[in-house]
C-alpha cells in the first residue's frame, strides 16, 4: 500500500503544472559507527523554479503515506513557489533497534539531516541551501523531533509545526527542552481531540511551558483520532504566510523579529472526549474565542497563544468552533 501510495503521489506531482525550471535531487547520508540509523538516510529535494535563491526550506519529516503526500500536495506547492521555498521530504530513516525513527537528534537523525542540506546545495549549485533558515513539519513521534530539533540547532529554525506530537516514555513533547536561543522560532502546536496514541494534554504541557516565553500557537483539530493531516494544512500555510510577511527571510540576512502587540490571542474551553492517551482524558474544544494580544482572557478559558494575524485569528476561529472534520486513517 505505501509503494503505491508513493508511485500515485509522483504521478499527481507530474500531472501538475511545472515550470521549466523546476529541478528536483535525490541524496543519501550514512550513518557514522556511533549513530543509531541502521542504514543510509534518504533526502528529496524540489526547487520550484531553481534559477531563484531560496529564501528557506520546508522540510516535511515522512510519518506514514498522508504526510509523505503533502511533499507533491499542490497547496504546498504553490505555498513553496509562492516564497521561493524549497521542499525536501525527509524519508523515514529506521534505527537499529527497532522500525521506528530514533527522534533524538544527537543520536544521528539532526546531524544527518543537516549535512543532506549541504549535500543539496553542491547538488544543485545552490550554496545557500548550507545555511537557509527551515521550517520543519511532522506527525506524531515526528512532531517530538522537529520540537527537539529546535533545541539541537535553533540558529537554523525558522519555524516549527508539531502535528499531533508525541512518542514513548520517557521522550514525549512534554520532556522537550528548550534553550533561550530557540524561544524566537515562532511554533504551530496542533492535537487531535479524540487521539488515543498521543492525546492533548501533552502537547498542551509542553505549549503551556514556553508559550509565554516565546510566539507559540496552539490548535486542537476537535474529535480527531491519530491521523487526518490535511484537514490542518490550510492553517498551516495560512500561519506560515504571516510568518514570511512578518518575518521576511533571505539568503545571508537576519529574520525580523516577531512583534506580538499588533498581533492577536486565543483561548479555548475544553471538554472531555471521552477518550483517554497514557490514562489522561483527551479533549476537544468546546468553545474558542480571539481577542487582541494583551487582552484580558475570556472567563474559564485557557490560553491558546500567539495567532500572527487578524486573518489567521478568524480562521483559527472558525476552525475551533467546528465540531468535527473528515477522517482519513493513516497506515
Amino acid at each position: 500500500m505505501r509503494l503505491v501510495a508513493i508511485v500515485a503521489a509522483y504521478v499527481i506531482l507530474m500531472a501538475c503544472p511545472v515550470s521549466a525550471l523546476t529541478k528536483q535531487y535525490r541524496t543519501y547520508v550514512a550513518p557514522g559507527p556511533t549513530e543509531t540509523m541502521q542504514g543510509p538516510c534518504e533526502y528529496e529535494l524540489t526547487l520550484r523554479d531553481a534559477s531563484k535563491p531560496v529564501t528557506a526550506v520546508f522540510i516535511i519529516v515522512e510519518r506514514g503515506w498522508q504526510v509523505g503526500n503533502l511533499y507533491f500536495d499542490p497547496e504546498v506547492t504553490a505555498f513553496a513557489e509562492r516564497h521561493d521555498v524549497a521542499l525536501v521530504l525527509a524519508r523515514h530513516c529506521r534505527s537499529k533497534t527497532e522500525n521506528d525513527m530514533d527522534i533524538i537528534p544527537e543520536h544521528g537523525i539532526g546531524r544527518a539531516l543537516l549535512a543532506a542540506l549541504n549535500q543539496f546545495a553542491r547538488q544543485s549549485q545552490h550554496p545557500e541551501l548550507a545555511g537557509s533558515k527551515l521550517i520543519l513539519f511532522s506527525f506524531s513521534g515526528g512532531g517530538s523531533f522537529v520540537a527537539r530539533m529546535l533545541a539541537y540547532a535553533p540558529e537554523r529554525i525558522f519555524a516549527a509545526i508539531e502535528y499531533a506530537p508525541g512518542h514513548y516514555e520517557p521522550i514525549g513533547i512534554n520532556t522537550v527542552e528548550l534553550p533561550d536561543k530557540a524561544l524566537s522560532v515562532p511554533q504551530f502546536v496542533i492535537a487531535n481531540g479524540a487521539d488515543d496514541r498521543c492525546g492533548t494534554q501533552r502537547p498542551y504541557a509542553y505549549f503551556e511551558k514556553y508559550h509565554n516565553r516565546a510566539p507559540l500557537t496552539f490548535m486542537v483539530q476537535n474529535r480527531m483520532p491519530h491521523c487526518c493531516v490535511m484537514n490542518v494544512m490550510p492553517m498551516v500555510l495560512l500561519w506560515l504566510d504571516d510568518l514570511f510577511n512578518e518575518r521576511r527571510p533571505a539568503a545571508d540576512q537576519p529574520l525580523a523579529a516577531i512583534e506580538k502587540k499588533h498581533s492577536w490571542e486565543g483561548f479555548i474551553k475544553t471538554e472531555d472526549s471521552g477518550v483517554k492517551a497514557w490514562k489522561e482524558p483527551v479533549w476537544s474544544v468546546s468553545d474558542a474565542w480571539i481577542e487582541p494580544f494583551g487582552s484580558a482572557p475570556p472567563a474559564g478559558s485557557q490560553n491558546a497563544g500567539w495567532l500572527p494575524s487578524k486573518r489567521f485569528a478568524q480562521a483559527w476561529l472558525a476552525f475551533e468552533k467546528a465540531r468535527e472534520h473528515p477522517i482519513t486513517q493513516l497506515e
